[in-house]
């Protein structure tokens, strides 16, 4: 799309360009206006990814899915984020609500014109899109499903659990944030690992493979779960792949360092056993003693259904219980790094982006406002070049740029073997949009199947010898 569109909510005019292959540059004069635009594009073009995702994750899908999702979305709520609101964005860094935000106002512009001419896909599907608020950013039950350990149930049942609770615990957390198969989430996650794991934490090697980072699946999914985007404002300078509902860039580079996000194993979920009271099932043992649970109720809207389904959950001091056993008096209680503030890895990533920072040439471990200093982190952030460092427990080694064997037809690629960022490249198969009709569909979905990246141009000039179409997005006056 070229031309000039005139929306509510900026405060200066926007230029976004669109190179050979899709991707936007995003141009704009302050941080609020960038991640406006950004919102707007991504919404544009992933708006049904971003919506299912959204009722995935808040356990809405029964709404417009009907009754078959109703124990997912009951399983999916009990696991959610409960605490403080404002302690969980201050989290995340001093800007980052007022980043998420923007990035909302931006994303509701896009509904406002797609409530009135809805997109192909909510035709189809019968409703209609919703407008955002900056806390929807903060669900994260897809990361349950996403961590390490978190489905290989064996590696950590409780000592004291009889080998039927794998069954038990396999039906009640397969449940847990999965979105349906045309998310592209229903299949198992394959993380490409191309040495064996010997660390307690996040893998050092993973800093090592500097440029090159790392795909986290190894199948054609459509939609792409990751987003190519560039952004550009005073501070701002930065370019890579994000989650399509996401500010900011997750993983990629600035004018100084490349990053990316390395799993730890601290993520894995605990599970403990403890006895029920037989007389109420909302007491259990702590020291002998029977200690009455937290019963929350909540209520599930229905399609084709007058009445919500209305169900209740129970929280402990270890956690929540997932499941039980009636005949043997036992409760399964689970707790998990999503439940504390500040899990939410994008937008943790939010403290790496900005080009403001000091130079990271010799800065120690944990340091340039990185946001990643906790060892019980889901993830640890890798600085790949010029200097190769985490801002977790241990100082990387200063690499520079490295290229290594490109693994297996992975979806997502980023990485160079070059210091000067515009030959940096990339792949985001197959494409920016959702629509197969979309332009570049074909082409990347191609260039995917061959094993070749598409460039991922940085500099303003670079940008202009790429660009395909110019969208200006203009104050709109009232």
């Amino acid at each position: 799309m070229s031309g000039t569109l005139s929306l509510e909510g900026l405060s200066s005019p926007v230029r976004i360009v669109r190179d050979r292959w899709g991707v936007p540059h995003i141009h704009a004069e302050s941080r609020d206006d960038l991640f406006f635009a950004q919102g707007f594009v991504q919404a544009q073009d992933r708006l049904f990814q971003m919506d299912l995702w959204r009722r995935s994750v808040q356990g809405r899908l029964s709404q417009v899915l009907g009754a078959n999702f109703i124990e997912r979305d009951a399983m999916t709520r009990r696991v959610q984020y409960r605490g403080d609101l404002d302690a969980e964005w201050a989290s995340y860094g001093p800007d980052a609500k007022a980043v998420a935000t923007a990035f909302v106002r931006g994303v509701n512009a896009w509904v406002a014109l797609a409530r009135e001419r809805p997109p192909e896909a909510f035709a189809l599907a019968g409703w209609k899109p919703e407008l955002w608020m900056p806390a929807d950013l903060l669900n994260r039950t897809d990361l349950f499903v996403e961590s390490r350990g978190a489905i290989d149930f064996s590696t950590w049942r409780p000592a004291s659990a009889g080998p039927e609770a794998i069954d038990v615990l396999a039906d009640a957390l397969r449940r847990v944030g999965a979105p349906p198969f045309f998310v592209s989430l229903a299949a198992d996650v394959k993380t490409v690992r191309l040495k064996p794991d010997t660390t307690n934490g996040a893998d050092s090697r993973d800093a090592v493979r500097g440029v090159r980072l790392q795909p986290d699946q190894t199948r054609l999914d459509h939609p792409s779960r990751h987003y190519l985007i560039h952004l550009h404002a005073p501070g701002w300078n930065l370019i890579g792949a994000t989650a399509p509902w996401m500010p900011g860039v997750a993983m990629g580079h600035d004018e100084h360092v490349a990053w990316d996000a390395t799993s730890a194993r601290v993520a894995a979920p605990a599970v403990d056993v403890v006895k029920v009271n037989p007389d109420t099932a909302h007491q259990i043992d702590e020291g002998g003693r029977w200690i009455d649970t937290v019963v929350v109720k909540d209520a599930v809207v229905v399609k084709g259904r007058t009445d919500p389904f209305v169900f209740e959950s129970d929280y402990t001091a270890r956690g929540v219980i997932i499941a039980t056993e009636r005949e043997r008096h036992v409760a399964y209680v689970m707790r998990w790094r999503g439940v504390e503030r500040g899990a939410v890895s994008a937008l943790r990533a939010l403290n790496a982006d900005r080009s403001s920072l000091p130079p990271l040439r010799g800065v120690p471990s944990g340091s340039a406002g990185s946001g990643f200093s906790r060892t019980t982190d889901t993830s640890a952030v890798v600085f790949a070049h010029p200097l190769a460092i985490s801002a977790g427990t241990r100082a990387r080694f200063n690499i520079g740029p490295l290229t290594m064997p490109v693994p297996p037809a992975p979806t997502l690629r980023v990485g160079a073997g070059s210091t000067e960022w515009d030959h940096w490249t990339g792949m985001n198969a197959p494409g920016q949009s959702e629509s197969p009709d979309s332009a570049h569909f074909k082409d990347l979905a191609a260039e995917w199947a061959t094993g070749r990246s598409i460039p991922l141009p940085f500099s303003e000039r670079a940008v202009e010898s790429a660009a395909e179409a110019t969208l200006i997005l203009a104050l709109r006056r009232r």
